[in-house]
């Protein structure tokens, strides 16, 4: 996600964009030796329509979820099952690249997306194993994005263009080296273009990169 955290590192995509789908129920991807996974289990937090300033908390809001995408269910395994694979956690983990890329983009077919989506997908898979292995009873071991400040924003016919600067914050007690998180626990330049869909606003191009002065 996260942001926009590619495997490789922080980066940019900016494919053409395609008729997005309306949201939908992700496809199963799950092994099936992992415990029940109930309809629609993991829902995208989409991008509701607003001023600038409200469209970049929205955003961050947005990430914050997918990172977290599947503690829910995560919580509701370990009471149940006591123990999970990591194949489960993987296959939550994609099934939050899934629902998110098909909800929250203009695109979520091309090609030149996919490392976006995979590297989304990591850092996915790596909350939900850090709230596997610290506490998974109470809500508080979620990391988030915060915003550092707006560096400037506008509204046009053609779209909403956001700059700002945000940060990664870890849950407490998971590694905190920005390096486990491809950079974005540090201060980031966040580069947004926003275009409304079917009530909501979806991401046509995203980036992010080390921000300065901090």
């Amino acid at each position: 996600m996260l942001g926009l955290a590619l495997v490789g590192g922080l980066g940019g995509c900016a494919p053409q964009p395609q008729q997005p789908l309306a949201s939908q129920a992700p496809e199963s991807v799950l092994d099936a030796s992992c415990p029940v996974l109930p309809p629609d289990a993991v829902k995208a937090v989409r991008i509701p329509l607003g001023t600038p300033a409200e469209s970049i908390a929205n955003v961050l809001n947005s990430f914050t979820a997918w990172v977290n995408a599947g503690t829910d269910v995560l919580r509701g395994w370990v009471d149940t099952a006591g123990t999970v694979a990591d194949t489960c956690v993987e296959g939550l983990a994609e099934q939050g690249r899934i629902v998110y890329s098909q909800s929250i983009f203009t695109t979520h077919t091309d090609v030149a997306w996919q490392d976006y989506y995979a590297g989304q997908q990591e850092l996915t898979a790596q909350s939900l194993r850090n709230a596997l292995g610290s506490s998974i009873d109470g809500q508080g071991f979620q990391g988030s994005f915060e915003l550092l400040k707006e560096v400037s924003s506008s509204a046009t016919a053609n779209g909403t263009f956001l700059k700002f600067d945000a940060i990664y914050r870890p849950a407490p007690g998971t590694p905190a080296d920005p390096a486990d998180w491809d950079g974005l626990a540090k201060p980031t330049r966040w580069y947004v273009e926003l275009v409304p869909f079917d009530g909501f606003f979806i991401i046509n191009y995203i980036e992010q990169k080390p921000a300065a002065g901090y």
